[in-house]
């Protein structure tokens, strides 16, 4: 961006302004300035496990406090990704302001490793101010619920929190000093007889539809940098893909289709067979995952292991522990090519070579998955 911007020694005017231009520009992108949007690095002080809610919303957004709120009315409600502010002087004008944000992800090596980990690096998020009209029925149908007023969740018979993966609400509500908080784990899988959960989910979708929250969302995914991971949750994962990687992608279509069009027959036959087999591997410690590449003419063609599960020195007890790792993987790829010796794919005129997983169970079974992108 910056290389065609040329200091001439001649001119100190022209130093001065190219040296201008550039710090204007470098301030503008590491802001956001342009698209709106902001970045906050990842402070270990400042985690789920060492910060309340409220002290990670005013450090990594600059959010005021719910509770010390200069406000007569603050409502703040935390969704997935989003969380959103109503706040009023007076208890009749409401006003809102919405912070889409989402946490990006990088790859580094271990410490202690040679291996490679995925951390939390840094936010981007945005900050919008909601229109006025539709805060202020969107509220009012929010106070005229009374949800403020219901227990949170841990209070409720019946309410259960057992759910992998399921989002939550979070409501800070302080109406003239008065401060409730209530938290509401996976709604949608209540039971439709659990006291409230109707209410919780009729204000729930009137923010979604009213405010356009899932619209405003996604217009804020489409501003973020390429090439980068990100994730709400640190579970499920979004990657964006740089322009030449889409073109790869794009380019690559009628391979993923051709392989799509032969999957559940390569499946079915491979596992057929390998179910005719009595695998036994009593006298050997197979315990990662073997990527299996099978050429052109159907016969298996490589058994490879990731660079996760290659032995390393490093996390040996010493270098002969080293040296017995690497010994065992190589019996356990010969006794894979065993295995796979009689598998012929031939009979599919394979254009392309096919690609599967396979791992041995530890009662003398397997698994075999196909890890391909379609």
């Amino acid at each position: 961006m910056y290389g065609s911007i040329r200091l001439h020694q001649t001119n100190s005017m022209k130093v001065f302004l190219t040296i201008l231009i550039f710090t204007v520009l470098t301030i503008n992108s590491a802001q956001g300035q342009d698209n709106g949007l902001r970045t906050k690095l990842i402070d270990d002080a400042y985690t789920w496990t060492t910060a309340t809610s409220e002290q990670l919303d005013s450090f990594y957004f600059s959010l005021q406090p719910i509770q010390t709120t200069r406000y007569k009315t603050h409502i703040r409600i935390l969704l997935s990704g989003q969380s959103i502010d109503f706040y009023s002087s007076d208890n009749e004008e409401y006003f809102g302001r919405l912070t889409n944000y989402i946490t990006q992800y990088i790859t580094v090596k271990d410490k202690k490793s040679d291996a490679k980990k995925t951390e939390a690096y840094q936010y981007f998020f945005e900050q919008i101010d909601l229109d006025q009209r539709l805060v202020n029925e969107v509220v009012k149908k929010l106070l005229n619920s009374k949800q403020f007023d219901i227990p949170t969740d841990t209070l409720m018979a019946y309410w259960h929190s057992n759910f992998m993966h399921c989002d939550a609400f979070v409501f800070h509500f302080n109406f003239n000093g008065r401060y409730t908080n209530q938290i509401f784990n996976c709604p949608w899988g209540q039971k439709d007889t659990v006291k409230f959960k109707q209410l919780v989910l009729d204000n729930y979708q009137t923010l979604k539809s009213n405010l356009q929250l899932d619209s405003l969302y996604h217009l804020f995914e489409n501003k973020l940098p390429k090439g980068k991971s990100y994730s709400t949750d640190g579970y499920r994962m979004m990657y964006k893909m740089t322009a030449k990687q889409v073109e790869n992608w794009s380019k690559g279509k009628s391979l993923r289709d051709y392989m799509k069009s032969v999957k559940d027959t390569v499946d079915s036959y491979i596992k057929t067979e390998l179910k005719k087999q009595k695998i036994v591997t009593e006298d050997l410690s197979c315990h990662c995952n073997f990527h299996l590449t099978f050429g052109t003419n159907g016969k298996l063609k490589k058994v490879k292991i990731s660079h996760y599960d290659k032995p390393k020195l490093m996390e040996s007890i010493g270098l002969g522990d080293y040296l017995e790792d690497k010994k065992e993987i190589r019996k356990c790829k010969t006794k894979i090519r065993q295995i796979f010796k009689n598998i012929d794919l031939s009979f599919l005129n394979l254009e392309y070579e096919i690609y599967r997983t396979f791992r041995f169970d530890s009662d003398n079974g397997f698994q075999l998955s196909d890890n391909t992108i379609y």
